[in-house]
């Protein structure tokens, strides 16, 4: 039987999905369906994504922009189908996925995959702990939707666990291990090694990600500031809305520095740089950057309602907060207290886009028998 044909849909090339699509399409004839276009993208102010989210012809994965209209709530983007030729794009496909649920043009595609009778793969990445509604109407929406797949893949035990909750079927749930490209990481961090001389006696905390309230970065200038020491430093990557109120914020004194907005290949050197990293979200589908700091070797303090914490519980480096953050600067001193060098052969090693790719491909297949 030769490999099904994959039409993946989502609402943005997201660059840290890149590996999992160039592996697949080495096998799979894959298109990347997106609901948001480059130009619109790069309109979007609020949207805090560089130009490392748009889309190439270089980039060895084929990118097809569906016409859609864009509804903006918050920080979520909403998008409904704007021509019709859209839907008749799945009968070239054996399969599709469906890497949302929310916007009403993943509906339509749905209806029309049901009609043509294509496989159907969900991709769900959120735990129970940042569902907006557990129960009523839209609750009933989101099983109804999963339901009607004919496999859903989850990124890791969390998502996992809501999904059942949804009453999917267990047989019809892959589970797989989110993924980002970690000998990247890695590698810079070993260069990092390698050209270091001297043993370097400051401590460099991390944060990298939208400087927005969900993300609690006030919370993390508090708690550095509350146990910094003169050798310690911060460092925030990223931009958004409380931008100024943190460069305003009282510091205590603590070394604190603001890079803004930088492209995602920047980050391994970045973290090469660093010691500890730090996610305190107030809620956090998974937390990719997580995995990141951890293949660079790094340490990283998370807050246990992040949907990253099950699957990385227990990897050497892990340092859970309570999601309350009452111990957030305890587990900051725990970290920089139990620093002995980078963590050389790290767990998250072994969690590769490759691994999760296969994930991917056996939900392909399953779909179509």
């Amino acid at each position: 039987m030769h490999a099904p044909s994959i039409f993946w849909v989502t609402n943005l090339a997201a660059p840290y999905r890149l590996p999992v699509w160039r592996h697949l399409a080495k096998r799979h004839e894959l298109t990347i369906g997106l609901l948001e276009s480059n130009a619109r993208l790069q309109q979007d102010s609020d949207a805090n994504r560089g130009s490392d989210w748009l889309h190439h012809d270089d980039q060895k994965v084929a990118f097809q922009e569906l016409p859609t209209w864009k509804f903006r709530r918050g920080e979520s983007r909403y998008y409904a189908l704007a021509s019709i030729t859209s839907i008749g794009t799945i009968r070239n496909f054996d399969v599709v996925l469906f890497g949302g649920w929310e916007s009403p043009a993943y509906w339509s595609l749905l209806a029309a995959a049901v009609v043509l009778r294509k496989g159907r793969v969900g991709f769900y990445e959120s735990p129970s702990s940042t569902m907006t509604y557990a129960s009523g109407f839209i609750a009933w929406l989101r099983k109804s939707f999963f339901r009607s797949m004919n496999v859903v893949v989850v990124p890791g035990r969390a998502a996992a666990e809501a999904v059942l909750g949804m009453g999917v079927d267990p047989s019809r749930i892959m589970q797989g291990f989110n993924a980002v490209d970690v000998n990247e990481f890695h590698s810079a961090s070993l260069a990092r090694m390698e050209d270091s001389g001297a043993a370097d006696t400051h401590h460099r905390y991390l944060y990298v990600g939208q400087l927005i309230e969900r993300k609690r970065v006030d919370a993390i200038v508090k708690a550095y500031a509350e146990i910094a020491t003169t050798s310690d430093e911060l460092t925030i990557v990223g931009t958004g809305a409380m931008r100024e109120e943190l460069i305003m914020a009282d510091r205590r004194g603590a070394s604190i520095s603001f890079i803004g907005q930088v492209e995602n290949r920047e980050i391994p050197k970045i973290m090469a740089r660093h010691q500890t990293l730090i996610l305190a979200s107030q809620q956090e589908v998974w937390g990719l950057v997580v995995n990141e700091a951890l293949a660079a070797g790094m340490h990283v303090v998370v807050t246990d309602n992040c949907g990253v914490l099950p699957s990385v519980v227990g990897m050497r480096g892990v340092y859970v907060a309570k999601s309350s953050l009452v111990d957030l600067p305890e587990q900051l001193r725990n970290s920089r207290a139990d620093w002995a060098g980078r963590i050389e052969k790290p767990e998250i090693l072994q969690h590769t886009p490759e691994r999760f790719a296969e994930v991917f491909e056996a939900a392909f297949a399953a779909s179509v028998r």
